[in-house]
């Protein structure tokens, strides 16, 4: 503790204590600007990737039980069955719109948006195949409506699932992008946080040091010397 007895000057004393403070500061500072982050990437996991992932499963759910009701319009002989499942058919294909335009309005990575643009495409196409085959099937052509089901109608349908299935997968690893810089937030802040406890032990040692320090000056007696 030699050292303590030097220190002669408050200045350097408090530029000491005061530089530790300001890295405690600091610290402070970015780990609540890191909390911050972690959690706005918490909040896209959910409303740009999780929602959108829902969305997508299920437009792919309609998708392929218009793809059944179509092959039950057209098994059907019944017009009362041809009305209903015409409904259906219009139904499912309205909210499929509206789920994609939900779906457009997130936040898109360059290859969701190509993605979406693709699918836009191929939607309209399979929609108008769609509405031919209802049409035939209605009309009693029967044998020609399966045939356009089975043909146009068929590879129409796996083109729509291209981009759904590109779509999803972006997805997961867009997600997983956000998941790894998350983690390596949380990672920062731990390191922060013992640097933190590691300033605050200093400090705490330092002023006990100095305490000792001036109690043991204080106890010095100052002695006279007389002159013989």
């Amino acid at each position: 503790m030699n050292w303590a007895y030097r220190i002669t000057k408050r200045d350097k004393v408090a530029f000491a204590l005061g530089s530790v403070f300001a890295i405690i500061i600091l610290a402070n500072w970015f780990a609540s600007y890191s909390i911050g982050r972690v959690s706005n990437q918490f909040s896209e996991v959910y409303h740009d990737r999780l929602v959108p992932s829902l969305v997508i499963s299920d437009v792919m759910e309609r998708s392929y039980q218009n793809r059944l009701t179509l092959e039950d319009h057209i098994l059907s002989s019944a017009a009362s069955e041809h009305d209903s499942l015409h409904q259906l058919v219009t139904a499912n294909t309205k909210e499929i719109e509206s789920l994609i335009n939900q779906f457009a309005r997130t936040y898109l990575i360059e290859r969701e948006s190509v993605g979406l643009a693709t699918y836009q495409k191929e939607f309209a196409k399979l929609v108008a195949v769609q509405d031919r085959i209802l049409k035939l099937s209605s009309a009693g052509a029967k044998e020609e409506a399966e045939n356009l089901y089975r043909t146009e109608g068929h590879q129409a349908f796996l083109h729509l699932l291209e981009p759904l299935h590109e779509l999803i997968k972006l997805q997961g690893e867009v997600g997983q992008e956000l998941y790894q810089s998350a983690d390596r937030q949380v990672k920062t802040l731990k390191i922060l946080s013992y640097l933190v406890i590691g300033m605050s032990v200093f400090i705490a040692l330092l002023v006990a040091t100095l305490l000792q320090a001036t109690r043991k000056l204080n106890n010095i007696k100052p002695q006279n010397f007389g002159l013989n």
